[in-house]
Formats: C-alpha cells, sequence, structure tokens
C-alpha cells in the first residue's frame, strides 16, 4: 500500500463517532481499519499482514480462528491450499489503493479500495466478544467471483 492510503486509513479512523471510543471499545470500522493498517505496514507501502499475522487474528472472533485453523489442517492433509487468496486484499498479488472504510449497520463495515483500474469491495461481518467487535466473516467480489470466508474454509459435507 501507498502511503496516501495510510492517510485516508487514518482520516477513515478519525471519522468514526466518537460514541464507541468513549466507551473504550472499537467500532467495526474502526477494527477494519486497524487490519488495514497492519497490512499496509508501518509507512503504508508495503503488505505486512496476513489471517494467520497474530496481530491480525486478535481482531477475528474465536469461531472464526477455529475454522481458519481447522482449514488449515484440513489443507496440510490434502497437500493443497483450499484457501488460496487473501481476503483483506481480495486477490493473490495483494496491492490496495484509494481505501475508504465505511460502516454498514450496526455489526458490519465495508472495504473499497482499487488494485490499478480494478474495484474490490471486500464486506466485514462482527459479532461481539464480551465488549470487543471481532470479525466474524469476510466476504466479497461480484457475480461469478463472489465469494465468502465462511463458505470457502468450511468442512466439505460427507
Amino acid at each position: 500500500m501507498r502511503a496516501s492510503t495510510m492517510a485516508l486509513l487514518l482520516a477513515a479512523a478519525a471519522a468514526v463517532p466518537g460514541a464507541a471510543r468513549a466507551a473504550g471499545e472499537n467500532s467495526p470500522s474502526e477494527v477494519t481499519t486497524a487490519i488495514y493498517r497492519i497490512y499496509a505496514g508501518p509507512n503504508g507501502d508495503d503488505q505486512t499482514g496476513n489471517l494467520d499475522d497474530r496481530r491480525v487474528a486478535a481482531y477475528l472472533s474465536k469461531s472464526l480462528r477455529a475454522a481458519l485453523k481447522a482449514m488449515d489442517a484440513r489443507s496440510k492433509r490434502l497437500d493443497e491450499p483450499i484457501l488460496d487468496f487473501d481476503p483483506v486484499t481480495d486477490s493473490q498479488d495483494p496491492q490496495v489503493e484509494k481505501l475508504a472504510i465505511a460502516p454498514e449497520g450496526d455489526a458490519a463495515a465495508v472495504a473499497t479500495f482499487f488494485s490499478g483500474d480494478v474495484k474490490h469491495v471486500v464486506r466485514y461481518s462482527f459479532v461481539r466478544e464480551g465488549v470487543a467487535w471481532k470479525v466474524d466473516d469476510i466476504s466479497g467480489g461480484a457475480g461469478d467471483d463472489k465469494w465468502d470466508l465462511r463458505d470457502i474454509i468450511k468442512p466439505p459435507k460427507t
């Protein structure tokens, strides 16, 4: 990611209503912003995060972390990837430009960005764990390219 994208992240965090901050908790939009900050690296110019990164995993629900761990175990047994792209960047070759993060209802946030000329819209669904909002699902794409992380990582029906 570029430095201009990091500036957008900081502006997005500042635009989040103060009620969530006053209560000592982060809103879904703030959590989403934090994830992209990890992905952007300290200078906002490279990808440094992934779903296995403990800093990112801290923002995921216990249920999603357990499902990802189970998927990783199945993937190792199969000796092939089940999740073959990065859901946060909606790609195999991350490039995030012109990032905007917006709330969507009470328990979701949407990240919109470009990879070159391609527009990506990634939706984050949240659940409450204690007083914290945690990412419980990520989805994106459209048409034939539509995807949902929970659908991808769930065990096959036997």
